[in-house]
């Protein structure tokens, strides 16, 4: 029998067992202090009390009145309400982000905890990563306080005598609460993301769009554009923030160069404006959030992003190193399922990846990755040329460019005609405009190259059934060639997707010369028109784990580890009794 490998976690400060049962309001509020205040507050001034759903799920948009309150990453928790007709307000709907908060009298607190703690970290051990720092900062804390309880200590007696003999400084007097959302705080803005954190805890917002001093607005994968309970006090805030966060970052924003692009700890993208005179109406930052836990094909597939069949095509296409663009517009979801599709790449081979921010995550035990480098010298400044350039003297076996943008995508097409498979994303909605984009300035990739080249993904944002919004693969669409009488270059869409009965239909049943004649050979196929017996295959099995729930990223990988490894027979017998890690 095959399962899942053990995985081993980072071990870190403990988390507080958290199992309020959606429903339990009452249990929420005595769990979390912070939740109970604001749900009395809140009741006092809207007459109206939200319900606890737990985890957030997509069923969530039918619940009506819209006035919920989900798990994000407790403490951390999101409020969403809609205001009924006739109160301020109606029509929109907001998030308010859930936090333990601290008041005015703790913020000096809070203050002086930071002072010793700056003062005194450097000599303690050095730490490896985050969880290491949060539990030095939590144990130093305890060291550095005293909580009522612990009522010989708190004695000032005893404080000025600790001082006199040397046993270091009085320790600060706080409260059990106290203490715990003093950690909570401290935390959040010395490690973590300061007073965006309840933002980029929360795994259901896509898009945070933040503009000079008006509130924060989001893109939420369950309900509209909503509107956030949070914004800066102050211009110098805001300012100081971003100056902080790009610093952290590595690409650090001033007057001089006010628009920067990097990623957060989180691998979130930041994008910053930093100055008035780009920026009108304020320093601005908008931040693209990706998923914690890479998002697996199987469950694009049950969400209907794309088919099983269309999973499988790609799969036929990845094994065989063919050359492939994820393409759409911005926020489409390219990046979400170019990493989904990467197991299908024969585990066993160099994956090379180059990105100007680190979105890009592949498995494969043989990975290089490489990002570009902003420096004001322009000697030491790496750019994605250079990158793609580099790629062609480490021989991978394929070549994966996170987004293809310029100058770049010549070089690129270089590598497809070297025998290096490239794998992308790029900004076009369809075949005849990536075309029209790749052949013309400032790309300039002769037409006569394009057949290397061998198939397209278009994705775009939808109108989901029921509303909301929904993601979906529109179309595929394979490069023959150029074809010198015509001059142009030859396109056939293998995939289609209809908007009315959101459905995917295969066009391709022997047409499609991708299968046929380029991968049927490589395969052995005596026949070419086998190829398409392997593609209802590869179909059956896809569905079978969907019908499985096998929808975890890893379970995916695993599985088809198992393919490149043992082969299709041990493949095919893992699926019927691999115990998923989400079931």
């Amino acid at each position: 029998m095959v399962t899942e490998q053990d995985s081993s976690e980072e071990e870190g400060p403990k988390k507080p067992e958290f199992n309020i049962e959606p429903g339990d309001l009452g249990g929420l509020m005595a769990e979390f202090p912070h939740i109970r205040d604001w749900v009395e507050n809140f009741e006092e001034q809207h007459g109206s009390r939200p319900i606890y759903y737990g985890p957030l799920d997509r069923d969530a948009k039918s619940v009506s009145p819209r006035n919920l309150i989900y798990a994000t990453k407790p403490p951390c928790f999101a409020h969403v309400y809609s205001p009924p007709e006739g109160e301020v307000g109606a029509g929109n709907t907001f998030w308010y982000g859930l936090e333990p908060t601290i008041n005015e009298e703790e913020e000096v607190i809070r203050n002086d905890i930071v002072e010793r703690l700056l003062r005194d970290a450097p000599q303690k051990e050095r730490f490896d990563n985050d969880a290491e720092f949060i539990n030095m900062i939590h144990e130093m804390m305890d060291d550095m306080t005293t909580t009522t309880s612990t009522s010989f200590l708190s004695n000032p007696i005893v404080d000025q005598a600790r001082e006199l003999i040397g046993m270091g400084e009085a320790r600060i007097k706080v409260t059990e609460d106290q203490l715990e959302r003093l950690k909570y705080v401290v935390v959040r803005d010395l490690v973590n993301n300061g007073p965006l954190e309840t933002l980029l805890a929360d795994e259901m917002l896509e898009d945070i769009h933040s503009i000079g001093m008006k509130q924060i607005h989001m893109d939420h994968k369950v309900f509209p554009m909503l509107t956030s309970n949070i914004a800066f006090k102050d211009q110098e805030l805001l300012t100081g923030y971003l100056r902080s966060m790009s610093e952290r970052i590595g690409r650090p924003v001033s007057d001089s160069k006010p628009i920067v692009d990097g990623a957060l700890l989180d691998g979130s993208r930041i994008n910053i404006i930093y100055s008035d005179d780009v920026s009108i109406q304020g320093s601005s930052f908008t931040i693209r959030k990706f998923a914690e836990e890479t998002i697996s094909i199987i469950q694009l597939i049950k969400w209907k992003t794309l088919s099983a069949q269309m999973a499988a095509y790609i799969w036929l296409g990845l094994e065989a190193g063919m050359s492939m663009l994820v393409s759409g517009e911005t926020a489409s979801g390219k990046t979400t399922t170019l990493n989904a599709v990467l197991p299908f790449i024969d585990h066993n081979v160099k994956i090379y990846t180059a990105e100007d921010t680190p979105e890009v995550k592949v498995a494969h035990p043989i990975w290089q990755r490489l990002i570009t480098r902003d420096s004001k010298n322009e000697d030491s400044r790496v750019e994605m040329f250079d990158l793609l350039k580099a790629a062609l003297r480490s021989r991978p076996r394929y070549i994966i460019i996170g987004e293809i943008r310029g100058v770049e995508g010549a070089i690129a097409f270089q590598a497809m005609q070297t025998g290096h498979p490239v794998v992308g994303t790029f900004h076009a909605s369809n075949i005849v405009k990536l075309i029209q984009r790749f052949t013309g300035d400032p790309i300039n990739v002769p037409a006569r190259f394009f057949d290397n080249l061998n198939f397209a993904i278009f994705q775009e944002v939808v109108e989901a059934p029921g509303g909301g919004i929904a993601r979906r693969i529109t179309g595929v669409s394979e490069v023959i060639g150029f074809d010198k009488t015509a001059d142009g270059i030859l396109t056939r869409n293998m995939f289609e997707w209809d908007p009315v009965a959101d459905e995917v239909y295969f066009r391709g049943m022997f047409q499609s010369d991708m299968l046929e004649n380029k991968i049927a050979p490589r395969m052995g196929f005596r026949s070419k028109r086998d190829i398409y017996d392997e593609l209802e295959r590869r179909t059956v099995a896809i569905q079978l784990m969907c019908d499985r729930d096998l929808t975890h990223y890893d379970d995916v990988y695993d599985l088809l580890d198992v393919y490149f490894k043992e082969g299709w027979e041990r493949f095919s017998s893992a699926i019927q009794t691999w115990t998923g890690i989400n079931h």
